[in-house]
C-alpha cells in the first residue's frame, strides 16, 4: 500500500525503491509507478535506486521485521519471503541464486563492507572509489540479519514441527541466523582495525602512523 513501492531490478539483481517526489502541500507523492524518480536521481533516498547504502537502510527494516515477528508469529510467517528478499539484496550467501548477487556489500578480504553503489558523477565513476562511512550501521544491518534468523527459527517451530514445510523454513532461518552472526563478527573486527584508531599501549598492530592523532576515521575509501 506504500506510495513509493519496492521493485525488483532484473538488471543488477536487487530490490530498489521507486522513490517519492514528495509534495508538502498534499503530503503525498506527486509521482506514481512506473514514474520512478529514484531511477534517475542518484541523490534521492541516499541513492537507493543506484544501490547506495542498501545495507544501512535495509538493516533497519530487517531489524524491525525481527521485532514484529517476535511478538506476532503470524505476521512473521506471512512476510517471511519479503523480508528474505531484503536480506538477499544485501547479504545473499548463494552463488546459485539467479536473482541476487552473492554478498553485494561485503569485502571478504578486508572484512568490511562498501556502501557506494553504481552512481556516477558526470557519467564517470566517483574518483573516491569504494567507500563506507557508517561502520556502525553496517554492523547493525548484519546483527539484524542474525536476529531475524534467530526469531524465525522459533516462529517456524524450531525445526520440530509436524509440518515438513515449516521445518524447511526453520532450516532456512537457521542459515540466515548463522550467516548474520558471521557477517557481524567480521564487520566488527574490520571496524576495529580500519575505523578505530588506538594510541599508546593499545596501539598494537595498528595500521595508522603515530602522527595521526584522531581516535576514529570518518570514512574509509579505496
Amino acid at each position: 500500500t506504500a506510495e513509493a513501492k519496492f521493485l525488483y531490478d532484473d538488471g543488477w539483481g536487487g530490490v530498489v525503491n521507486c522513490g517519492c517526489s514528495f509534495n508538502e502541500g498534499t503530503q503525498h507523492c506527486d509521482n506514481q509507478y512506473p514514474n520512478c524518480p529514484a531511477f534517475s536521481d542518484p541523490g534521492l533516498n541516499f541513492g537507493n535506486g543506484f544501490y547506495n547504502d542498501h545495507h544501512f537502510h535495509y538493516g533497519y527494516m530487517i531489524y524491525a521485521a525481527a521485532v514484529v515477528a517476535n511478538y506476532d508469529l503470524s505476521w512473521g510467517r506471512t512476510y517471511f519471503e519479503q523480508v528474505l528478499a531484503l536480506i538477499r539484496d544485501i547479504a545473499n550467501p548463494s552463488i546459485h541464486d539467479r536473482y541476487f548477487p552473492a554478498f553485494r556489500q561485503k569485502d571478504w578480504f578486508l572484512g568490511s563492507s562498501w556502501a557506494s553503489g553504481i552512481a556516477t558523477l558526470g557519467g564517470q565513476p566517483y574518483l573516491n572509489g569504494r567507500n563506507q562511512e557508517s561502520s556502525s550501521e553496517a554492523i547493525h544491518a548484519y546483527e539484524a540479519i542474525g536476529l531475524y534468523g534467530e526469531v524465525m527459527v522459533r516462529v517456524w517451530g524450531d525445526g520440530v514441527s509436524s509440518d515438513v514445510s515449516e521445518n524447511h523454513n526453520a532450516e532456512r532461518a537457521s542459515r540466515v541466523r548463522d550467516m548474520g552472526r558471521l557477517l557481524t563478527a567480521t564487520e566488527i573486527r574490520s571496524a576495529q582495525r580500519y575505523w578505530h584508531v588506538l594510541h599508546g599501549d593499545l596501539a598494537v598492530n595498528t595500521i595508522y602512523p603515530k602522527i595521526y592523532k584522531p581516535s576514529v576515521v570518518g570514512m574509509v575509501r579505496i
